[in-house]
């Protein structure tokens, strides 16, 4: 009942993340835009979608009592969305351009603080983050194959029409999405107050590691230039890279149950801010590659954790919800970052600061991890 509709939500609320190179440059060539205003377009998209699901899992979600249901504000969103992307194709103008994908942006929010909420009840939430996170990979692979032949037949309007059938599509699956309305007991109030440090510790830590990883990937193929591979051969070493992250999200839930949540985040995302430092300052062939397969393996992987324990931290799901709007507030982010870096210090310092980002994580996450051993409960989220 969880997984299909997570799907849909999922879908509607990251599709555009993915597809945002393809996107940037078809702002820029068939619409018109510069590239300062088409960066700041789709900024404004995925910023005010992840402001959107952490107010309403902050403020609406955070009640003592829920009268409304999720499967219609899930559908609402849905369709905001829908109309949102619908009035994309009507012209090319930026103010309509703007005006649509603010209102494609605010559903998507809303679908994603409504889904999330739901996915949080369930058992088993790594491989249930896992197996949404695969479908929303293989969706934009299917997209991002197509998308160049769309581009020549329909313009600016080829990834739009791709997004307006992701959303139909999605909101189609949100049919399916449990619906919570009752008036929650004593022990669910309780649970809806535990917004505790050690959840702010954790939604800090998601937004830094991805800010880290948004800032490293718009700059890959100025990193594989460096390194003395044509452009035909890094297109090819970042598909490889994008199957790659299937297997991270794959061993994510394998390696959670054998180490431990809080061992395995450590191991992954320390491996994966190694690897964009030697990726982004090493300009050795065969490191590239190396490090490339280490980063993508982890990626995802480390991500799905995070998010996991996120969601052992507060079964109500706002915890998570803000958690995952985050990760894509940060990767929306990350574009703009790096290029104040690289064009200050040049592109091997975004390696840098991307592993102080994740050092600062890795030690919010191990106060986490002593602020639970200290207190009355095991941290049983974290073992």
């Amino acid at each position: 009942m969880i997984v299909l509709p997570a799907i849909g939500s999922q879908l509607i609320a990251t599709t555009s993340l993915f597809l945002m190179p393809a996107l940037m440059s078809t702002l820029e060539v068939k619409a018109g835009l510069s590239g300062r205003a088409s960066g700041l377009l789709l900024s404004m998209e995925l910023a005010v979608s992840a402001f959107t699901t952490i107010y309403l899992t902050a403020f609406f979600h955070g009640h003592s009592t829920r009268r409304h249901s999720t499967r219609r504000w899930a559908l609402f969103g849905g369709a905001l969305a829908i109309a949102g992307t619908a009035l994309t194709l009507v012209s090319p103008a930026a103010p309509t351009l703007f005006a649509s994908r603010l209102a494609a942006g605010i559903g998507a929010g809303v679908v994603g603080a409504e889904a999330t909420s739901v996915l949080s009840r369930g058992v088993e939430r790594e491989k249930l983050i896992a197996i949404v996170t695969i479908a929303s990979i293989m969706n934009a692979a299917v997209w991002l194959a197509v998308l160049p032949y769309m581009v020549d037949r329909l313009g600016y309007r080829g990834p739009y029409v791709c997004l307006l059938l992701v959303a139909l599509s999605g909101t189609y699956l949100l049919r399916r999405l449990p619906s919570v309305s009752s008036r929650p007991g004593p022990g669910r109030q309780k649970l809806q107050s535990s917004f505790s440090s050690a959840a702010v510790f954790v939604v800090a830590a998601i937004f830094l590691t991805q800010l880290g990883q948004g800032a490293f990937w718009s700059l890959e193929e100025t990193f594989g230039a460096r390194a003395g591979f044509s452009s035909h051969a890094i297109g090819v070493l970042l598909s490889a890279a994008t199957l790659l992250l299937l297997l991270g999200a794959v061993a994510s839930a394998w390696i959670s149950g054998r180490l431990g949540r809080f061992y395995s985040l450590f191991l992954l995302i320390a491996v994966n801010a190694v690897s964009i430092l030697l990726i982004s300052v090493i300009t050795v062939h065969w490191i590239f590659v190396a490090a490339n397969v280490l980063q993508s393996i982890t990626n995802l992987s480390s991500v799905i954790c995070q998010l996991g324990l996120a969601a052992s931290l507060d079964r109500t799901g706002r915890v998570v919800a803000a958690g995952t709007s985050l990760v894509t507030l940060g990767n929306g982010l990350g574009p703009g970052l790096s290029a104040n870096l690289s064009d200050a210090f040049g592109a091997p310092s975004v390696g840098i600061v991307v592993l102080a980002f994740n050092l600062v994580a890795l030690g919010l996450y191990c106060a986490v991890r002593l602020r639970d051993a200290e207190g009355s409960r095991v941290p049983a989220s974290l073992t």
